[in-house]
């Protein structure tokens, strides 16, 4: 049976609260069928990596096991649309070097198992709506600075910083509620 896997980091439940505040917010900038990402599957994703066969998943287990995984953090601190996913995210422009050592190397891990490899350079960001076409004031990236000068968010949050403990390996399923991430396996950051 073929699983829909990533890697990925979850955000601490206050940075949740955080996060669900900032969607109410931009909801209104938004076109009407945008939908909000549910609060349990709020997550920085590292690598989409697709279907992967029972092989490649312990393959892969085996894999992360081996890599460094250094403790990072990564700030993100503007607001985008991106037209063509139609993804409306909080993102960050900076990537730390340890960040950028774990992206590469879990690219370098999803190449050598055959699995997804993305098309894009990693671009951190936590996905806040799906569906999500410009619309509003949204029509180009801003960063949440001029989101609180605009008055569309509350300026109790200029910017989420994710110092996460652990790495996750997330299972995505469809379900009758939608798309649901469940975490199969963590690793601590060290």
């Amino acid at each position: 049976m073929l699983q829909r896997l990533f890697l990925g980091f979850a955000p601490t439940s206050i940075q949740r609260q955080q996060l669900l505040q900032l969607q109410q917010s931009l909801r209104s900038q938004l076109a009407p069928n945008a939908k909000a990402v549910t609060q349990n599957n709020l997550h920085l994703t590292l690598a989409f990596l697709g279907l992967a066969n029972p092989t490649q998943v312990a393959q892969l287990l085996d894999g992360v096991d081996k890599l460094t995984k250094p403790k990072l953090s990564v700030t993100l601190d503007s607001i985008a649309v991106w037209p063509k996913a139609q993804v409306c995210c909080l993102k960050g422009d900076s990537i730390s070097p340890e960040l950028a050592l774990l992206a590469s190397q879990a690219q370098d891990l999803a190449l050598k198992l055959q699995l997804h490899l993305s098309e894009h350079p990693f671009r951190p960001h936590i996905s806040l709506f799906r569906k999500a076409k410009p619309s509003g004031i949204l029509v180009s990236e801003l960063t949440l600075k001029e989101l609180v000068q605009q008055k569309v968010i509350q300026a109790s949050m200029l910017e989420l910083t994710l110092a996460p403990e652990q790495l996750h390996l997330y299972l995505s399923t469809n379900g009758g509620r939608g798309v649901e991430y469940q975490i199969l396996h963590s690793w601590p950051l060290a």
